[in-house]
């Protein structure tokens, strides 16, 4: 009886190779062939148009989480503290809206290594914000960080700012745009912070050269004093969008008109009266104590209603300007290039 070879390796000797016939690997062969083939062709062809298309029209229809204008409208926030503050008010800002500016920095009188981002300024450490405070932080930012940002936030550790809607306000104008808005919480372009404090601070008959007091009016007066104009924070049906107060002290203490009231004699323009009267996308509201600091960010980032709609959403046009080259020239006039009724 003849012996028959076996073709399979014996476990003893694996000096010996398995024989396999041509017709059992050309399959294997084109199968990784064909996979080669698609993955080039969808790195290739395929994933950049479907990256275009995706980008390519940003005020069409979308939903929600659709838009995220961090990189597009870049918002450097600065904020006026002081040491006492460094562990409640301060932090709670740190540790919500403030980690979505682009930058965030703490002007107080000592730095503070449990703060992230404090810049020591010569000024009493018992005042959080004060009229030489202001000067100097504007200073500070110009020489450091003006190119860092399109839009610069000032605000102190008693705001809130809901940063989305900052930047959707914003959006539509270019920081080459001589324009502020606010306050509280105001917030100017880079070419408003650089005519600020190149043309106006200097120069006694533009702004306020006394140190003393309070800021109150006087960076509204100073920005208006050197052709910067103040942008349109008013939505189309004449609601507020930057609020001086928080919701339950409106609805609680200032529900009402009273001409008699500082915070009525504080509005430039008077809206509905209640809570109803503001904006569904209020920018930023101010005396807000740091336990509620942290409240607003649950019922704006956390607290969900099951089964509730979300509502479409869309950016407007943009509209842009020439870039600002001459220090002292006239702005354009942003109350008439840019509509107030741009959304909504």
């Amino acid at each position: 009886m003849e012996r028959k070879e076996c073709v399979f390796l014996d476990r003893n000797n694996h000096s010996q190779l398995v024989t396999t016939t041509p017709s059992t690997s050309r399959p294997v062969l084109f199968l990784l062939l064909g996979i080669g083939i698609g993955y080039l062709i969808t790195q290739v062809l395929v994933w950049p148009i479907m990256h275009l298309k995706s980008h390519t029209n940003r005020t069409a229809r979308s939903t929600p989480l659709d838009i995220d204008l961090t990189g597009e409208v870049r918002v450097l926030c600065f904020v006026y503290t002081k040491p006492s503050n460094h562990k409640t008010q301060a932090k709670a800002v740190w540790e919500t809206w403030g980690r979505r500016c682009n930058k965030l920095i703490f002007f107080s009188s000592r730095t503070d290594a449990n703060l992230s981002g404090t810049v020591a300024l010569p000024v009493s450490p018992n005042y959080r914000e004060s009229w030489l405070k202001t000067k100097m932080a504007l200073k500070y930012l110009h020489e450091h960080h003006l190119n860092e940002a399109d839009w610069f936030l000032e605000a102190d550790d008693e705001t809130y700012v809901v940063m989305e809607n900052l930047r959707y306000m914003l959006y539509p104008y270019s920081p080459q745009l001589a324009i502020y808005f606010g306050s509280p919480g105001t917030v100017m372009s880079r070419a408003a912070l650089r005519r600020l404090v190149q043309l106006a601070l200097p120069n006694p008959a533009k702004c306020e050269p006394k140190d003393a007091g309070a800021t109150a009016g006087k960076l509204r007066e100073c920005l208006e004093n050197v052709n910067v104009r103040a942008g349109n924070t008013y939505d189309s049906k004449g609601r507020r969008r930057m609020h001086l107060i928080e919701p339950q002290a409106r609805s609680n203490l200032f529900l009402r008109y009273d001409p008699n009231s500082w915070f009525w004699k504080f509005l430039v323009y008077r809206t509905q009266d209640g809570i109803f009267a503001w904006s569904k996308y209020a920018v930023s509201f101010h005396y807000v104590h740091h336990h509620y600091i942290h409240c607003f960010e649950y019922m704006i980032y956390r607290l969900r209603s099951f089964g509730r709609k979300q509502i479409e959403e869309s950016l407007p046009a943009k509209f842009y300007t020439v870039e600002e080259k001459v220090p002292g020239a006239q702005p354009m006039d942003a109350e008439q290039e840019v509509p107030a009724d741009y959304a909504y």
